[in-house]
């Protein structure tokens, strides 16, 4: 059995890898050796019927969850996830016994719905209802989850019965040979078909870099956390947004006297260089941010200098042995775009048509700095702060005056209405029918044009700073599966601050119109999806760079004039946001547009160069820096030492993707333009079509060939290109 090993001053405790236990179910042995033995129950007694959190085929008793109940009751199902599994795979083993679809994949399908669902309630909860319990059991229950399902990938004996299925694929349907080729995918990818000294050195190879990544990413939050300046002078932070005050304030009840603390936290870090006006002081909050976790920081032994090196070699190792030339090209095989040439040739395109672009942003950005008063050049920690003062002085935008006339009500009124229109779906409010985890938590149930009810979605709107995770998000709850009867259902989680006053509305920012188109987009795919198989269903298992593309597509709306109005109501009169006023607000969402077209175009290729040359990391940085940024490079800039989207997360050689779903949701509203916004008849049934592809696929077909069942042809540059009005 694996064991974990904590060193202490007293010798050795040797936990046998039961975390559920609490301290009283302990009992402790003591061994020959001297060395303490905790042994622990092999199994919590929890069941469906005395445990909340293990119930799938409703919606969940939140009144009956709590943080115990979902350490318990998640490990309990990882346990039987791991036991009925590994029988599984014992009867598998029979050659004598022709292997089927449902053989193979059913018996997988039992217990995977009930784990997964299990473990998003208890993920929904820590993001929601944060208190440190939840927290804790959360931090418990995950990697015992993933332990669990990352089994499915690792057993030779599921991959050679998934070949013997894969022989029969011309019986299969469509969703039956995805999921097939999924796990064949998966399990070559985990390395099932690598023999003697090179599985081993794959096995340890991984084992290093998993470690390498959780060092990259903890070098970089340690730094961040070790950041601190004090601020004495009200002058330099009187423009900052009152609620970033308080947060900085050494009395937040008192935000105007200070002294103020300067932290590397985004919610500070990014508000402090659009509105600190000393130069010094937003210059030293850059160049804190900018040398995390390297060698110019405080603290040399968390540099991550080397280990960008070393990550770059493990990753090669792997794919190499995997027999890919380079990372880059293994990464490819989970992709929409299908090979690095494809992905280079995007970033190049649009690297032709936006550089120029962009030049004459910054050159007209620099003009109006020097007509403030500012007598140097521009460079890159100055950007933020000019940009704002460029904007307000252009557009003259009231964000609040803006949100007075997009109440929270009648938003989602008008989204439900547009995907009516779009889609023939109904979604109405369901109150009082199912447990919520807060009285102000909304359900909302989703019925097809027959009627029938297909999903629904719960909506938690308010912001808690206190027990409530900040942003916005919708994630699956439980994933839609014929073998087992289940429908999805998801989690819609805004910020919004709360009414002032019982009966006033909560009013809604334009970014938080797009943070709520954007997330409902990636609602309609789990929402919508047709897809059998949960190991499919709604955005499970959508290739990485195809993931946001639906997200992107919602956005398009509020782009479009007539829908925005439409959108708009005034929380006291009714009025409509007035033209003039609506146009400002496009524009200035379009504001040096092209020169963050250009940041992004850098970061995705210095990420495909690290991933493709082999030249060291600062040299890819200077020459992709020369060739996509616009600004000198200053010498102390050692941001790819913090880059964690690329070196501890889950986007290397991939972070491209967002520039890839950015192209392909204009392609699809494209489409629906092409057809006519002022055709009712025409945009319902171009949304017939993109609810029968895009919406209702999901996972279960290749990205690509869904694009094409919607479009007719391989993705286009151009409708991206004229969204941001590049001729």
């Amino acid at each position: 059995m694996a064991m974990r090993t904590l060193q202490g001053r007293q010798g050795v405790l040797c936990l046998l890898r039961f975390p559920w236990a609490s301290s009283s179910q302990r009992v402790h042995a003591r061994h020959a050796s001297g060395a303490y033995y905790v042994l622990l129950p092999e199994t919590p007694p929890d069941t469906s019927d005395d445990n909340a959190i293990m119930q799938f085929q409703s919606t969940p008793k939140f009144s009956a969850i709590t943080a115990e109940r979902c350490v318990t009751g998640c490990a309990k199902l990882a346990i039987q996830y791991e036991t009925q599994l590994g029988n599984h795979i014992e009867n598998l083993k029979d050659i004598s016994k022709e292997k089927s679809f449902s053989e193979v994949f059913d018996p997988i399908e039992v217990v995977s719905v009930p784990l997964n669902t299990a473990w998003r309630t208890a993920k929904n909860l820590n993001y929601v209802a944060g208190s440190k319990r939840f927290r804790e059991a959360f931090t418990r229950i995950h990697p015992q989850v993933e332990r669990a399902k990352n089994e499915r990938w690792i057993s030779e004996t599921l991959y050679y019965a998934c070949k013997e299925v894969n022989a029969n694929s011309a019986n299969l349907t469509e969703f039956q040979q995805r999921l097939v080729a999924l796990y064949l995918l998966e399990g070559r990818l985990n390395g099932i078909e690598l023999q003697g000294a090179e599985k081993r050195r794959f096995i340890d190879t991984l084992k290093v870099l998993a470690l390498e990544r959780t060092n990259f990413r903890n070098r970089v939050m340690l730094c961040q956390g070790m950041f601190s300046h004090r601020i004495d002078n009200f002058s330099a932070v009187a423009e900052m947004p009152r609620n970033i005050l308080a947060h900085m304030a050494e009395d937040s009840l008192n935000p105007s006297r200070g002294p103020w603390r300067l932290t590397l936290q985004q919610n500070i870090y990014i508000p402090f260089l659009e509105n600190c006006t000393d130069r010094t002081l937003r210059w030293n909050a850059w160049n804190a941010y900018n040398n995390r976790a390297s060698v110019t920081f405080n603290d040399r032994n968390l540099g991550n200098h080397k280990l960008i090196e070393e990550l770059r070699q493990y990753r090669k190792d792997v794919a190499q042995l995997l027999g890919y030339e380079n990372f880059a090209e293994m990464s490819m095989e989970t992709k929409m775009a299908g090979n690095v040439e494809n992905v280079l040739n995007m970033i190049e395109t649009l690297k032709g048509r936006f550089k120029s672009v962009a030049l004459e942003e910054i050159t007209q950005l620099q003009e109006f700095a020097r007509s403030e008063g500012f007598q140097d050049q521009l460079q890159v920690w100055d950007v933020a702060f000019w940009r704002k003062r460029h904007r307000q002085h252009l557009f003259k935008v009231d964000d609040d005056l803006v949100a007075e006339y997009f109440p929270l009500e009648n938003v989602l009124k008008e989204l439900f209405g547009l995907c009516n229109a779009l889609f023939g779906i109904t979604i109405k409010e369901a109150t009082g029918e199912v447990e919520v985890w807060r009285d102000d938590v909304r359900y909302f149930k989703v019925f097809n044009e027959q009627g029938d009810e297909i999903s629904s979605f719960f909506l938690d709107a308010y912001m808690r700073p206190a027990d409530k995770l900040g942003g916005t998000w919708m994630e699956m709850g439980r994933e839609r599966s014929e073998l087992l009867s289940t429908s999805p259902y998801s989690y819609l989680i805004l910020n919004l601050p709360r009414p002032v006053s019982p009966g006033s509305p909560s009013l809604m920012r334009f970014s938080d119109l797009l943070s709520l188109f954007h997330e409902f987009g990636h609602g309609l795919q789990q929402l919508l999806t047709m897809v059998p198989y949960s190991e499919l269903a709604g955005q499970k298992n959508v290739e990485w760079d195809a993931v946001q593309v639906c997200a992107r597509f919602m956005q398009h709306w509020l782009m479009e004039p007539t829908f925005l109005r439409k959108l708009s109501s005034h929380y006291s009169t009714g009025e409509k946001l007035p033209d003039d006023l609506l146009t400002l607000v496009l524009k200035s969402h379009k504001h040096l547009a092209a020169y963050d077209m250009m940041r992004q175009l850098y970061l995705s290729a210095f990420d495909m160069e690290i991933y493709i040359s082999k030249n060291h990391w600062h040299e890819a940085m200077t020459r992709c820096w020369a060739e996509y940024m616009l600004l000198p490079l200053s010498q102390d800039d050692n941001h790819p030492c913090s880059f964690t989207h690329i070196f501890s997360d889950q986007y290397p050689a991939a972070y491209y993707a967002y520039k890839w779903s950015e192209m392909i949701g204009a392609d699809i509203f494209a489409a629906f333009k092409e057809a006519g916004l002022e055709d009712p008849e025409k945009v319902r049934a171009t949304g017939a079509r993109l609810a029968e592809t895009f919406l209702s696929l999901g996972g279960g077909v290749p990205a690509s060939e869904v694009f094409r069942r919607f479009r007719g042809r391989d993705p286009s540059l151009e409708a991206l290109e004229e969204h941001l009005e590049v001729k």
